[in-house]
């Protein structure tokens, strides 16, 4: 289960988009179930019914806020524990053998997060600040490509590409730099939280930053403030499916249908021009080991020994 995402906290969906209650989707490979209980609390269990493995995401959410799977009508709470088996009298201690593998969730700058892994002690996710507050206050955009997660973190903390695939975009102002010569440097230190990195033009010490946060999010700092931060995040769905997601942190809920109104604009352009590219990379960031590298490559290059370090991880 999740081999290749093991132990990591992620976004699923946008809050916005939890509008069905039961709710199929599918993280990293793993079909899971999300619904809100009668409190509005929303769980993420694997979806599917240890009685005969039918998808839970088929059935309903009872009067008293568990899921009921639609085949046989045995129901489970949050937690993933039976609450109840119709047509058969089950005790305590027969119910309590019952059990369906339940995921931590939380709901964190404008989307619901679930752990990937079945645990009821979870460690707590390291936020930037950027991320931190009411979780309503949030704007979303989001695109599905079709390419592996790793493709896609990859480019967003890849300094070098902007002057070529954004050209006619947020790289014009580098692209005639680049042609005539010039050169970038690109400094990476490992953090608590993954990387910081920052980089530099020409002889320039004013450096752009962007912070990588484990395992799939970008911050790119545009100003001084955590609403002048574009938070970007490449949701495995599946092996060659990736949803990106940006994130933008408002003051107050008047702001968002603008901030929306710009994301649907700017970042769908923006995000295009990647997803070309991206989408023509084949498997993951480890599967072409002839791949050449260069200096402006250094915080892919601690991305890739990350990653192959949590597979290790999770193998062993």
């Amino acid at each position: 289960m999740f081999e290749r995402f093991p132990h990591c906290w992620t976004p699923v969906l946008p809050l916005t988009e939890l509008t069905s209650n039961p709710l199929a989707t599918e993280v990293a490979g793993e079909r899971i179930v999300l619904f809100a209980d009668g409190e509005q609390q929303w769980h993420a269990l694997l979806d599917h019914c240890p009685h005969r493995g039918a998808a839970l995401s088929l059935g309903k959410v009872n009067a008293q806020g568990q899921l009921r799977c639609q085949y046989h009508g045995w129901r489970f709470d949050g937690a993933g524990r039976c609450t109840g088996v119709p047509l058969n009298d089950l005790n305590d201690a027969a119910l309590s053998k019952i059990r369906v593998g339940a995921l931590p969730t939380r709901q964190i700058g404008g989307a619901l997060w679930v752990y990937t892994a079945v645990t009821d002690t979870p460690p707590e996710p390291l936020l930037p600040e950027s991320l931190e507050g009411d979780p309503t206050l949030f704007v979303t955009y989001q695109q599905e490509w079709q390419a592996n997660w790793t493709r896609a973190q990859e480019n967003f903390i890849d300094f070098a590409h902007p002057p070529y695939l954004h050209e006619q975009t947020i790289g014009a102002w580098l692209h005639d730099y680049a042609e005539r010569g010039g050169t970038a440097r690109v400094e990476a230190d490992e953090t608590e939280f993954g990387m910081t990195m920052l980089s530099y033009v020409g002889s320039s010490n004013s450096g752009f930053r962007l912070d990588w946060y484990r395992p799939n999010l970008s911050v790119l700092h545009f100003g001084g403030t955590p609403y002048n931060r574009l938070n970007v995040f490449c949701i495995p769905v599946s092996e060659n499916h990736t949803r990106v997601m940006t994130v933008r942190r408002i003051r107050q809920a008047s702001d968002g249908p603008g901030y929306s109104r710009h994301a649907s604009g700017t970042d769908n352009r923006i995000l295009d021009e990647d997803r070309v590219i991206v989408q023509s990379q084949s498997g993951d960031v480890l599967s072409n080991a002839a791949e050449i590298s260069v200096a402006t490559d250094k915080p892919t290059l601690m991305f890739r020994r990350w990653y192959q370090a949590l597979i290790e991880t999770a193998i062993d």
